[in-house]
């Protein structure tokens, strides 16, 4: 009889539908022949043969892959033994208490759940306990195993209850709900568990809120948690709260009792005692926030009151977590009737912006008002700002004059004026091309404004603008000169890609990966005056500094942008891509991979290919060369060549598998070419399996997909 000495061996038995030899090769002397192929016995057809044989192996070894491979079988028979190895638990020698829990979970049915909870019994008992029986329990999600999970909460408190607690919520049977809602209520539960008992809680039907219990009320058994100091906890107490009207109703008087509002005087000598004690911030921006995301949950025929709530946190409420929650309730809520409270609300600088978006996005926003914030220069500035940033949200053209005047104007705040520059930007308004490009090539102007208009011009892109964008790019400020190089990747020509790929070419010079800093001004007698970042003034073309990665990152993501004219910029700086830090040849690669030519698969198939260091590179002195034995290039070409699976690119997919090729991605390109699927790919991949020397899980699950496409079965 012939006796399989190879993996090829093996291979080849599975693809002849062979199950005899594979039972025999269980017996080989050779490790990796033995454990391949009881693996491969697993994919079987259900074969006396090979059900047999995997009981041996489960009783004298492979046990590992034996437990694994009946569990795939499903294999009844089995379920005895594989409690038994469960029961040993995780200290037992060949610690197989996991691929049994797998293989148990795989089987399923009555008689396996009745085994789990006759473990779970067990436990009790003995005062043991194995998370490995509660991880199966949630896999099965049997109802019986309710009743006696609550019986074991004993056992597994006060530390180990979160593991019982997630079991019951994956279960999810409402039977489980009264006694979350107490875990959940215990001041005695630690953080962890009582937000595990309300995520259980979540997990619950919908339809079966809130659970059936008796005094005290679901709700009343939530209000404290509500209050946790754990800020998801309470998030998570305020979604249950907001599914009932009692719970509605609690949440709004969360929002009445939360310091200085309307209904509680400031002063404590005027104030009434209360009943409730008071919610932090977190808890009272939880219920603005989930205000904010089911508006109509909260819908009552006059809605005057809570309107009023949410204004005066708006306004008066001392955290700024709080006014953002209350601003986007408002907003939601209150719709339209929201705009003035909003308008109002911009001269909060801690929350300007977000309530300039929220105007923006109003079914009728008034832009009318907004001009007019903008246009009084007797306003607060976080007001104007804020009023120029909600027109460019809103995308009216008619509100480029305004913005305009705001932008010429040299006696307002620079923050009013970068904001009216965003907002041309995000207009994308030919006309204030020429005003923009005026204030980036002004050396007098704010580093600030000129950075936010070099960046608007990226944004609108009018072609006329490039050469003030590259002179920018070179600038000696380095805020403008940052804003310049992103800027850049909204000109889709070759000039731009040109200048970004010399910013990536600087940065792989000597010391380019060292984070910049400024020289101090006795460094450098023989330059003109420093500017405030300590760089030389512009002097004539200045290049860009080599010593700024940053740059160089920013300048890959704009040729990414760019797209078809960055590619022959991206193949030449492929060619020099060893020189580039881990985090640029990714991004470099990143910009290859975004491209569909021909041309850039062709790089990447060259990259993939790149032989990795030798192992003695990491044994140099810093500076001198590599200190790992890696090829990033090589590791990211190879990975981004396996999402290309399809019948064109079997080429660059099949030179992924050979001798020399990054091992970290042939999974990858495995899986790639059994999803091309023609005789032709599956080919490659079993002359691939046939070289190996040792096969993972996922070799055997190749090996079975080709057999399975040829209608190989193994066993009737």
């Amino acid at each position: 009889m012939e006796q399989a000495s190879s993996l090829a061996d093996l291979v080849r038995m599975r693809l002849d539908g062979d199950v005899t030899g594979l039972c025999r090769a269980t017996r080989s002397e050779v490790l990796d022949v033995r454990l391949s192929a009881t693996r491969l016995l697993g994919g079987s057809a259900g074969s006396p043969e090979a059900v047999e044989t995997l009981f041996a192996c489960l009783r004298h070894g492979p046990q590992w892959h034996a437990a694994k491979a009946l569990g795939r079988l499903r294999e009844r028979r089995a379920v005895p033994t594989l409690l038994e190895l469960l029961a040993e638990g995780p200290y037992a020698p060949g610690q197989l208490d996991r691929p049994a829990g797998d293989a148990l979970v795989a089987i399923g049915g009555p008689e396996v759940v009745r085994g789990l909870l006759g473990l779970l019994d067990r436990q009790m008992t003995d005062g043991a306990w194995s998370f490995r029986v509660l991880d199966a329990l949630a896999r099965l999600r049997p109802p019986e195993a309710v009743t006696p999970l609550l019986a074991s909460l004993w056992l597994y408190l006060p530390e180990h209850a979160g593991h019982v607690v997630r079991t019951l919520g994956a279960i999810g049977d409402p039977r489980a709900g009264s006694a979350l809602l107490v875990l959940a209520h215990s001041p005695a539960s630690d953080t962890h568990l009582r937000r595990a008992a309300l995520t259980a809680l979540h997990a619950l039907p919908a339809a079966a809120w809130p659970p059936a219990r008796r005094y005290p009320s679901a709700e009343q058994l939530l209000y404290a948690a509500q209050r946790d100091p754990d800020p998801e906890t309470a998030r998570l107490a305020t979604t249950l709260l907001a599914r009932t009207e009692d719970g509605r109703n609690h949440l709004w008087d969360v929002l009445r009792t939360a310091p200085h509002t309307p209904d509680q005087p400031e002063s404590p000598d005027q104030a009434e005692p209360s009943d409730q004690p008071e919610s932090p911030p977190h808890a009272v921006a939880a219920v603005c926030a989930h205000v904010a995301e089911e508006p109509d949950l909260f819908a009552v025929p006059e809605p005057g009151e809570y309107h009023a709530l949410l204004r005066h946190h708006l306004r008066e409420s001392a955290a700024p977590t709080v006014r953002r929650a209350a601003a986007r309730a408002l907003s939601a809520y209150a719709g339209a009737e929201a705009g003035g409270a909003l308008l109002e609300a911009l001269d909060d600088a801690h929350i300007s912006d977000t309530v300039a978006d929220l105007v923006g996005r109003l079914a009728d926003p008034p832009v009318r008002e907004l001009q007019e914030l903008l246009a009084d220069t007797d306003g607060k500035a976080p007001q104007r700002r804020g009023a120029a940033r909600a027109l460019g949200c809103i995308g009216q053209t008619e509100a480029t004059p305004a913005l305009l005047t705001a932008l010429a104007d040299d006696t307002a705040p620079t923050a009013v004026r970068t904001a009216a520059a965003d907002a041309l930007g995000a207009l994308r308004h030919a006309d204030a091309a020429a005003t923009l490009a005026a204030l980036a090539e002004g050396d007098e102007q704010p580093g600030t404004l000129r950075a936010r208009a070099v960046r608007a011009l990226g944004l609108i892109g009018v072609p006329d603008t490039l050469p003030v964008v590259l002179v920018c790019a070179r600038s000696p400020h380095e805020v403008v000169r940052a804003r310049a190089v992103a800027a850049l990747g909204g000109f889709p020509v070759a000039e731009a890609a040109q200048a970004l790929g010399e910013f990536v070419t600087y940065s792989a010079e000597p010391h380019g990966t060292e984070p910049h800093r400024a020289e101090p001004h006795s460094a450098a007698p023989d330059l003109a005056p420093t500017e405030p970042h300590g760089t030389p003034p512009d002097l004539g073309r200045a290049e860009p500094r080599s010593s700024d990665p940053d740059l160089a990152r920013t300048a890959l993501q704009a040729l990414r942008r760019i797209g078809a004219p960055a590619l022959p910029v991206l193949i030449a700086l492929a060619d020099s891509v060893d020189d580039l830090s881990e985090d640029l040849a990714d991004r470099l690669v990143g910009a290859l991979a975004a491209r569909p030519d021909a041309e850039a698969t062709a790089v990447l198939v060259r990259l993939a290919a790149t032989p990795a260091p030798p192992r003695a590179a990491r044994h140099v002195a810093p500076g001198a060369g590599r200190l790992a034995p890696s090829c990033p290039a090589q590791e990211a070409a190879s990975l981004a060549l396996t999402e290309r699976g399809t019948p064109e690119y079997l080429t660059p997919l099949t030179s992924l598998l050979g001798p020399d090729a990054w091992f970290g991605a042939q999974e990858a390109a495995v899986h790639a070419l059994l999803e091309i699927g023609t005789d032709e790919a599956h080919e490659h991949v079993l002359a691939y399996c046939r070289r190996m020397t040792h096969f993972y899980d996922w070799h055997v699950e190749a090996v079975n997909a080709v057999a399975e496409a040829r209608g190989v079965r193994l066993g009737p």
